[in-house]
């Protein structure tokens, strides 16, 4: 397009050029040698035209053309109409040898009308910028593993697309991993920031998932697929940023509505135009008025209203980390007056640690964690994990014999030389099976608040041996997260089901109610009542446990949706466990719905002075064409500013990855400390 673009304009300016000439010099011709530059200059000027009509008229062409087998009057049609109009009436001018030629009008519309094409191309490229950078982080080829005879492999190098499901595919240090799959050997450290919002690399080894478009820092892995490239994280984060693009929203659809009244409107107001000028002046003011009106009305700015901002928005949007599922998605963000928020997994990084350890006996204390890290490292639960989090032992830990789990209690083993049993768990289990609690952790038991705080015993030999106090810790931005959103003037309110010594406890930290002990239907309730007072609701959740919750609010939020973002329940995505992502969005929504505003309101104030103008004959046709393509800039640089407010938080605006070289450098820094 730009090719001809160019071409184009250097036979446009000689036609431009060759007018002017004829206008000045030999537009009366008094002599037969004016007569005959007259003509030459006409002919000269046909045959420039040519050119440009072939190049860049003949798309419009046969855009207009498809559009009306399928029934559909598209401006294309209404600025060949005119096009054809201005060459047909120089054309015959020429022939006859007098008479005013237009063929430069032709050549500037169809030039001008091209160069808003290409603008508006150019600005959708710029609008998905962010889905171009996230599919080129794959690598377009890949080194696949191939058996030979019995243990003998070598590599074969293939394009990305041929990846299988099942390929073993080998990722050096600094490359990154091409597909979804599963280490099958060696071991490395990943950069997974993008997907996980953790600043610190994820040790890999045998057994490890990985995602594809990680950056492998450190090792030599060889990789098993478990799903295609497209198919993988990355390609479903890249398809639903896609999908998001074509879903449209309110200001999207008014827009659509207007463009498809354009033409009858239009042609009526340019037909009665030439017929009025045509009456009054002439066939020659007839014909440049109406096509100053067909030009002045071409909705280019309309087109690019709405949808360019969106585009722009949404793109930004997926920089941060937050995904949209479109520009209703947007629209009703925007329009947010109540926040409501989970506590557990949402306002909490919902795996609890240890606050505390407590032994009955001080010269126990190196015993009773070994054993609870040998117990608890034959667990999954998530009290277990926190547990075996804290027990930094490097002693050789006891081997257990007849693990079993106890539903609801805890974890019960026996030692390989010794006949009783070690329990670990909670002060049920504790009494269930007799265990006696000593004077120590008793004044303990009686101090906690068995509602706010958990707790998990360790004990053997029939007596109670220490006890790890857990508590949940709030996310390290959930204090700034709350006072940005009562900056963008939000009603919150935390509804959790937890109990409500654990929410009043909250309460106390965070300075926002919090309504505790609610069950799911309770929670729709809440939301519903919210609704039923015309307030506009977010509700933020992990889109598992919050999906009824998160579908009933005008706008669902689910966090951490990195490795699965096509949650249904949810509006929006954050792909980072990053609460600040919650204020960022919605005030940047805010920021896209004003910036449409102004698209809209600018391209019909435009159409609607210029068209008034252009009917009272006050419009050169190449006049009214510069200003189409001036109003698309305007919407055009409006739209784009939006990747550039996007980019107003710095923090979690990188796309995936570092610098391979420096991040290896910190890592060595780091192990050597």
């Amino acid at each position: 397009m730009l090719t001809g673009l160019g071409v184009s304009l250097f036979f446009s300016m000689n036609v431009v050029m060759l007018t002017m000439a004829l206008w000045a010099y030999a537009d009366k011709p008094d002599t037969a040698f004016a007569a005959a530059l007259a003509d030459f200059l006409r002919w000269i000027a046909l045959l420039f035209t040519i050119p440009v009509l072939a190049w860049l008229g003949v798309p419009l062409a046969r855009n207009a053309w498809e559009l009306l087998k399928r029934r559909q009057l598209s401006t294309d049609l209404l600025l060949l109409t005119g096009v054809l109009a201005a060459f047909g009436y120089s054309v015959v001018s020429t022939i006859r040898s007098m008479g005013h030629v237009y063929f430069e009008v032709s050549c500037v519309i169809l030039v001008l009308v091209t160069l808003g094409r290409w603008l508006e191309a150019t600005g959708r490229l710029k609008a998905s910028e962010a889905l171009h950078a996230l599919e080129s982080l794959l690598p377009e080829t890949v080194h696949r593993v191939v058996t030979v005879s019995g243990a003998q492999t070598h590599e074969v190098l293939i394009k990305l697309s041929d990846v299988q499901v099942g390929d073993h595919l080998r990722v050096r240090a600094s490359e990154r991993i091409p597909v979804d799959g599963t280490v099958v050997r060696g071991a490395a450290t990943v950069d997974e920031q993008f997907f996980t919002g953790e600043s610190w690399p994820a040790a890999k080894r045998v057994g490890s998932p990985l995602m594809g478009g990680t950056l492998n820092l450190d090792g030599d892995l060889i990789v098993e697929a478990t799903a295609l490239p497209q198919q993988g994280a990355l390609g479903r984060l890249v398809e639903a940023v896609r999908h998001a693009q074509s879903v449209k929203g309110r200001y999207e659809q008014l827009a659509d509505r207007c463009s498809r009244v354009f033409f009858p409107v239009i042609g009526v107001i340019a037909l009665g135009t030439a017929i009025w000028h045509g009456w009054q002046t002439g066939a020659e003011a007839a014909m440049l008025n109406s096509l100053a009106v067909v030009l002045i009305a071409c909705p280019c700015a309309l087109a690019l209203a709405t949808p360019l901002a969106v585009w722009a928005a949404l793109g930004a949007a997926a920089r941060r980390g937050v995904l949209l599922r479109g520009g209703e998605t947007l629209e009703r963000l925007a329009s947010v007056t109540a926040l409501r928020l989970d506590k557990t997994g949402t306002m909490t990084t919902g795996s609890p640690s240890v606050k505390q350890f407590l032994c009955e006996a001080e010269t126990e204390r190196s015993e009773v964690l070994r054993r609870a890290a040998a117990i608890t490292d034959s667990s999954t639960h998530i009290f277990s994990r926190a547990v075996r989090g804290f027990v930094e032992t490097t002693d050789l830990l006891p081997k257990l014999e007849n693990v079993r789990s106890v539903p609801g209690r805890g974890v019960v083993a026996r030692l390989a030389d010794e006949p009783g049993e070690i329990q670990l768990g909670s002060y049920r289990l504790m009494q269930e099976s007799g265990f006696r609690v000593g004077p120590r952790l008793s004044a303990a038991i009686m101090h906690l608040d068995q509602d706010a705080e958990s707790c998990v015993f360790v004990g053997w030999d029939g007596e109670v041996r220490g006890l790890f106090l857990l508590r949940e810790e709030l996310r390290s931005e959930t204090r700034e997260m709350i006072r940005e959103c009562r900056a963008l003037g939000l009603d919150m309110e935390v509804l959790t089901g937890d109990h409500a010594a654990r929410g009043a406890r909250l309460q106390t930290e965070i300075g926002i109610p919090v309504r505790a002990e609610l069950l799911p239907e309770q929670k729709l309730a809440a939301i519903r009542d919210l609704r039923a007072a015309h307030q506009r609701v977010a509700m933020v959740g992990d889109g598992v446990n919050d999906a009824p919750a998160l579908a009933l609010a005008d706008v669902g939020i689910a966090m951490g949706c990195g490795t699965d973002v096509t949650r249904e329940s949810a509006d929006v995505c954050l792909i980072r466990n990053d609460l600040l992502s919650i204020p960022w969005a919605i005030g940047f929504s805010r920021k896209a719905v004003s910036t449409i505003r102004q698209n809209l309101f600018t391209s019909f104030a435009y159409n609607g002075i210029g068209v008034v103008l252009a009917a009272c004959g006050w419009l050169h046709p190449a006049i009214a064409a510069a200003l189409m393509v001036i109003s698309s800039l305007v919407v055009l640089g409006n739209s784009l500013r939006l990747q550039h407010a996007g980019e107003s938080r710095s923090e979690g605006l990188q796309l995936p990855g570092r610098d391979p070289v420096q991040t290896e450098l910190t890592v060595s820094e780091v192990a050597h400390d």
